[in-house]
C-alpha cells in the first residue's frame, strides 16, 4: 500500500518529506490536531444565490426573524449566511430555492 508522503519544512528550515508532519515547536499558536484542514461552519456557509438585494437586508432580516430562522443571516450587501446545513435547507424550501449539488438531506425541487 502507497502512503502519503507531505513535503514540510522542518524547524531547521529545510523541506523534507514526511509520512506525518507535525507542526512548528516555535509557533505556539498551532494546535498540533489543526495542522492541515479547514472548519467552514465556525464562520458560516455563504450562498450567493440565496441573497437578496443590499436595499432588501433590513425586510428580509424582519422577515426571517418572523418565520423563527434562528440560523440565518445576511451580510450588509444582501449575501445569505447560515450557520448549518439544517438551517440552509429549511430557509431554501421556505423561499422556494433549491442547490442544484443537493446531497442527502439538502432541499431539492418535488419534480425530480
Amino acid at each position: 500500500m502507497v502512503r502519503k508522503q507531505y513535503l514540510w519544512t522542518d524547524p531547521d528550515g529545510i523541506n523534507r518529506w514526511h509520512d506525518h508532519p507535525q507542526p512548528d515547536p516555535r509557533n505556539k499558536n498551532r494546535e498540533a490536531g489543526r495542522v492541515m484542514g479547514t472548519n467552514a461552519w465556525s464562520t458560516g456557509v455563504v450562498s450567493d444565490g440565496a441573497s437578496v438585494h443590499s436595499n432588501q437586508v433590513d425586510e428580509f432580516r424582519k422577515d426571517v426573524e418572523k418565520h423563527g430562522f434562528t440560523g440565518v443571516d445576511f451580510k450588509s450587501d444582501g449575501t445569505a449566511v447560515f450557520s448549518s446545513r439544517n438551517e440552509r435547507s429549511r430557509y431554501l424550501r421556505h423561499r422556494g430555492l433549491y442547490d442544484r449539488d443537493a446531497g442527502y438531506g439538502d432541499t431539492v425541487p418535488d419534480n425530480i
